[in-house]
């Protein structure tokens, strides 16, 4: 679908072919007329080559707007488009959310005017969504610290400044990195290790987001930990002629919000659960689970670089973690079947879950003294028209979540299902940044034959 844009950017109007091509200012003072008419003949100018796009898009944002292609943020977008299938109806949609609001093209003579119009209208009620001009992140640490780094594009950089709880450190440190914002060059590992901080000591923490708007105005939006999940959400809004103050209220919030540090040097698990699958055995060893599952090519690797490793169709066996040994991976070999056997031939309770959100893939079982008591699987390998297949009586943790598999209209299991179903039979993968683990180190390695 071809479609042109309208946008606001710094309260001054623009038109543009599309997302990040080209564009021209058309000036606040047109009149409802005159701006349905550039909208129409931009929407109208042939298509920029894919190869030609980015320098286009630059020199607009540069020569045109202002301001550098990174930093072109439209507090107001309106996309304008012909209906598919209908050349006689126009649509504009406001925002990421809005509904399309339809213009006929007939009759042609005032077409243009009641473009302008609805476009007018529909930017005028929509919020402004001020963009970030300047970014940072502050964290707690296990050792009381906190930590203070840049945050560019959805992502944080370096340097990373460590200081002490307090507003006054916290000011200098939260300047520094607003001045580096953008314009950072070392990665998120790098500077932790630069400025000597153990990247495990962040796990469990709170973080706010320390935000110059376009308006010039600072949002701070903190958030605390639970379970290894972001909890509490907190905002606050001030001056950004005023940081002291938003470094103050930033501190108040990191010292309100919950945390879940583990002591620092407590060895620890790390997180995954997200498009895998894994095992989780009971109280057996590292060794014996390595063997049961055929492990192949096995050597010493900790959690860090065994739970990276599975990303790579590689098999991790962990170290020992209240109470259980994961089999962690992203190839689909066990199943129902499998896992009762396993449980037979470990002496043990043995557990399988998986998912992949792309093929609405969910499945979790549980075998005790080598008998399968409970599986579903859920959206891949079924009978078309199947809703999911199950074996055993519902546990309570499905029953809460409200899942069936045999109606259709109950809750379609997902990745979050297969987690909250992990977490009441033995650990949620998630959490495990959070949980203490044995300090030994587990066995990465291949699946062979006898898995």
């Amino acid at each position: 679908m071809m479609w042109g844009e309208v946008h606001v950017f710094q309260g001054r109007m623009f038109v543009t072919r599309g997302a990040q091509t080209t564009g021209v200012h058309v000036g606040e003072e047109l009149s409802d007329a005159e701006l349905g008419a550039a909208i129409l003949e931009f929407y109208g100018r042939p298509g920029i080559a894919e190869a030609d796009r980015g320098e286009a898009w630059r020199m607009f944002c540069t020569e045109v707007a202002g301001a550098p292609a990174g930093r072109y943020w439209p507090e107001k977008t309106a996309r304008v488009f012909r209906e598919t299938g209908d050349s006689g109806t126009w649509c504009v949609v406001a925002g990421h959310f809005s509904d399309r609001v339809p213009v006929p093209a007939e009759p042609a003579v005032d077409f243009p005017q009641r473009l302008g119009a609805v476009v007018r209208r529909e930017l005028a009620a929509l919020a402004p969504n001020w963009p970030r001009v300047r970014s940072a992140v502050i964290m707690t640490t296990a050792t009381g610290r906190w930590v203070v780094v840049p945050h560019d594009r959805g992502t944080v950089s370096g340097p990373a400044h460590a200081v002490d709880a307090g507003a006054g450190p916290l000011l200098t440190a939260v300047r520094a990195a607003l001045a580096d914002s953008g314009g950072a060059t070392m990665s998120w590992a790098d500077s932790l290790a630069a400025a000597g901080i153990d990247p495990h000591l962040l796990r469990g923490g709170a973080q706010v987001m320390f935000d110059e708007l376009a308006d010039g105005s600072v949002r701070l939006v903190g958030e605390g930990s639970a379970a290894n999940r972001p909890v509490g959400e907190r905002t606050w809004t001030g001056r950004a002629d005023d940081l002291a103050a938003a470094c103050a209220e930033a501190g108040r919030m990191l010292a309100e919000l919950p945390v879940e540090h583990l002591p620092p040097g407590t060895p620890s698990g790390t997180s995954f659960g997200i498009k895998c699958t894994w095992l989780a055995v009971r109280g057996t060893s590292v060794e014996e689970v390595a063997a049961a599952v055929g492990l192949t090519g096995a050597r010493p690797a900790g959690w860090d670089e065994g739970v990276a490793a599975a990303d790579d169709e590689q098999v991790f066996v962990t170290p020992p973690i209240a109470g259980w040994i994961l089999v962690v991976n992203t190839v689909h070999v066990h199943g129902a079947e499998s896992v009762a056997q396993l449980s037979a031939r470990l002496g043990a309770e043995v557990q399988y879950f998986g998912n992949h959100r792309v093929s609405d893939y969910a499945e979790w079982a549980r075998a005790v003294d080598g008998r399968l008591v409970r599986h579903v699987l859920c959206g891949e390998g079924l009978e078309p028209g199947v809703h999911a297949e199950e074996v055993g009586v519902p546990t309570p943790v499905e029953i809460e979540i409200g899942f069936s598999a045999t109606d259709p209209g109950a809750v379609w299991a997902d990745e979050d299902d297969v987690m909250r179903v992990a977490g009441a039979w033995s650990i949620d993968p998630i959490t495990l940044d959070v949980v203490e683990s044995s300090p030994r180190d587990g066995l990465l390695g291949r699946f062979g034959a006898a898995g």
